[in-house]
């Protein structure tokens, strides 16, 4: 959640004489959110966590435009967990959309009080008076100051309630191409990531997991590890009833990491397999497909119109599988975390995506008050969903608590990937009916895979995550599916099933969860059925999409869908890409789409296969976040999230074998390498509407191009991923 009107601004002045703007929900404490010190500086507190999606740099420029500062005199401050800020975290691509209007108001309050200071030394109306790279003016005798000389002054006034906001046309610094503000020590290896903490007397630990999943601890011979030189504890650690936040297992406590991970090697731990140990990736998917064979068993997400009839009156019926592998995320910064308890208070450094769900679990572990748990962000390399559960947060906090020492836990890369909450993998079987001129007319998608909410015991329904952009038609009874982000379309006979397949295997959100599987199964089909029926690939979409008049009753959460905007996408990712060009033989374009938290993306992949080797040549991407904040950020979080989505396209997959995941570390869990990345140009929508977020949106489009361009190139139509042409 974020702050409200309600919880606005109010301004007090620092110990220092400055201006401190702040902003919570108890309007007797103070909550610092912009402070301008008497030399002119400028610092802005991001409150939510960085974790290279930039939302260090947007939301500051937000407040920074409406405040009409000097851009190089701001200091971007990560904030701690506090609940003066308001809900903290990053997930769902949000932070933009739910802080944009909050932010602005903050700049726009204290760019106020600042000209009313001005005003009333210089005895004249604060109408007369304009602001610009934090300094004020007035027109008419073209009298300066420094918001660092009106500092003082500011802050014994009172801001105004509601603020007047820019309007798009002035904005200065929106828009424009902004630099990370800790972008030098990033590079120069001087930024602070989990990793680089550290406390006085810290000890490190690294923990050892049973290797099939759901497996416990049974018993422990520590006596070898124990008397390993520098080892100081061996703890085993229980498990939590939901196993996303806390797992079992040993953990060597030792001066450094290298005596704990040397100790670990002693340990003699004997395992409680249980039933984690027959599972398999043949196994799963041999269940999977009975599921699929049986889909009256199936829950109904979504019906409208008769899909059964509509599909044996068509002209035409296609009828194709798919399935996606689970995946690990791979950070290039494993999970690690540093916690300090002292007099029943415990004090967390570490990389948190969720910072507010760690302090609450790490509570709750403790059997201590929230309030007594205090959280540091720090800066994260890579989360993709694996930080947004707390397991690596409370194992530090139970193994400072035992120990009595600030305690590092540090994750090897093969627990990481080992040990992770994959994405889930699965199943889907789609048929669509087709009418003489190819049109659709009948549209069934039945799916079948593991679930997290139902692994991390969720109360919710075991599907409520995993259909994130499965179609739906849209009336008035549809209104539940809208609750469940599903993609309405103007399909009149559409169905939509999901069968849950129970595996002890633990998954969880996977950057932009379930959307990055739809992206590529659906938008495959649409362009199987596009080739089907003889018609263009932009056709057989704009059908579909209908107009917003088509959905009255559909808002996603971030924004309302508009068919339109996906539609320009669509055309613009296209055109940049001289679709309809001829190409050599074996090269071939592919195209998808899709809407995302309420973004647009379409994207072209250019390919070719010559000899049987697949080269990915260009990806052309096309994007609508509306009013963009940082160009730089948008452009570099497309460029990523294509490069990632093709990395799980070509390369992605964890399997599982007797209860365990087989793959160790980038030798056979491979990443997408320089040599084998594309070019990705890059095309902006430019718009007027309120930002939506973009930290995921420009992957899940990327795996259904790249499939699609192999069929142009080659006929081989690719339904089952990592990518095998043979």
């Amino acid at each position: 959640m974020s702050a409200t009107r309600r919880d606005f601004l109010r301004i007090a002045a620092t110990a220092t004489g400055g201006l401190l703007v702040s902003w919570g929900q108890d309007p007797f404490q103070p909550n610092p959110y912009v402070r301008i010190d008497p030399d002119g500086t400028i610092h802005i507190w991001c409150k939510q966590p960085e974790i290279g999606q930039g939302v260090k740099t947007s939301l500051p420029m937000i407040v920074a435009e409406e405040l009409d500062a000097d851009w190089q005199r701001v200091r971007v401050v990560q904030a701690d967990l506090d609940r003066k800020y308001g809900g903290q975290g990053s997930g769902g691509s949000d932070s933009v959309t739910s802080e944009w209007m909050v932010h602005r108001q903050a700049g726009a309050a204290a760019r106020a009080v600042l000209v009313e200071a001005a005003a009333r030394r210089w005895s004249v109306p604060a109408g007369e008076c304009d602001t610009r790279e934090s300094v004020v003016t007035h027109r008419g005798s073209g009298r300066k100051l420094g918001y660092g000389e009106l500092a003082a002054e500011a802050a014994r006034l009172t801001p105004p309630e509601k603020p007047a906001l820019k309007k798009r046309e002035d904005f200065r610094l929106i828009g424009t191409r902004v630099p990370g503000p800790d972008l030098r020590e990033v590079v120069t290896g001087r930024a602070g990531f989990g990793l680089d903490v550290r406390r006085p007397g810290m000890l490190y630990a690294v923990i050892e997991k049973c290797p099939v999943h759901a497996g416990k601890v049974a018993s422990v011979d520590d006596a070898a590890a124990r008397a390993h030189p520098g080892v100081r504890h061996v703890v085993t650690i229980e498990g939590m009833p939901n196993p996303t936040h806390l797992m079992p297992g040993v953990a060597v406590v030792a001066d450094s990491t290298w005596a704990a991970m040397q100790g670990r090697k002693k340990l003699k731990v004997t395992w409680q397999e249980g039933e984690g140990g027959a599972e398999s990736s043949a196994a799963l998917e041999t269940r999977a497909k009975e599921l699929l064979a049986n889909p009256a068993s199936a829950t109904l997400l979504a019906h409208t119109g008769d899909v059964d009839a509509a599909l044996a009156g068509a002209s035409k019926v296609i009828e194709a599988e798919y399935q996606v592998p689970f995946l690990a995320h791979a950070c290039m910064e494993p999970v690690n975390c540093v916690a300090e308890f002292k007099d029943g208070r415990c004090e967390i450094w570490g990389p948190m995506q969720m910072p507010g769900t760690a302090r609450q679990v790490v509570a709750q572990r403790l059997g201590i008050p929230p309030a007594n748990v205090t959280v540091h962000m720090t800066r994260m390399g890579g989360g993709f969903g694996r930080r947004l559960l707390a397991d690596y947060v409370v194992e530090a906090a139970v193994l400072a608590q035992q120990t009595g020492k600030p305690v590092q836990v540090v994750s090897t890369r093969e627990d990481d990937l080992r040990h992770d909450y994959y994405r889930p993998h699965s199943f889907h079987r789609l048929r669509a009916g087709l009418d003489a001129a190819g049109k659709i007319v009948a549209w069934d998608h039945h799916a079948a895979g593991a679930s997290r909410n139902a692994y991390r015991l969720d109360q919710r329904p075991a599907h409520l995550t995993e259909i994130y952009g499965m179609f739906t038609a849209n009336n008035a009874a549809l209104k539940q599916q809208v609750e469940m982000d599903m993609q309405p379309m103007r399909i009149a006979n559409c169905r939509a099933r999901y069968s849950h397949l129970q595996t002890a295997v633990p998954t969880g959100a996977w950057r932009a969860p379930s959307h990055n599987v739809l992206g590529f199964v659906i938008e495959s089909f649409l362009d199987e059925i596009a080739h089907a029926g003889g018609r263009s690939p932009f056709d057989v979409r704009s059908d579909i999409y209908g107009t917003a008049a088509d959905f009255p009753f559909h808002s996603d959460y971030a924004a309302p869908y508009d068919p339109a905007r996906l539609r320009r996408v669509v055309s613009m990712a296209m055109e940049k890409a001289n679709w309809g060009r001829a190409l050599p033989a074996g090269w071939g374009r592919g195209v998808a789409a899709h809407f995302t938290f309420g973004s647009y993306a379409a994207e072209v992949a250019e390919v070719s296969v010559i000899a049987g080797k697949l080269k990915v040549h260009r990806i052309v991407a096309a994007v609508d976040c509306g009013q963009v904040v940082n160009r730089s950020g948008v452009e570099a979080q497309t460029q990523g999230g294509v490069l990632d989505g093709l990395s799980m396209a070509l390369y992605g997959e964890i399997t599982i074998d007797r209860g365990r995941t087989v793959q160790g570390n980038f030798g056979d869990y491979r990443l997408l390498r320089i040599p084998d990345a594309p070019a990705v140009d890059v095309h902006i929508v430019e718009s007027s509407e309120a930002p939506t977020g973009f930290g995921e949106i420009a992957l899940p489009p990327c795996a259904g191009a790249l499939a699609n361009a192999i069929f142009a190139a080659t006929g081989k139509r690719i339904r089952r991923l990592p990518v095998r042409l043979s």
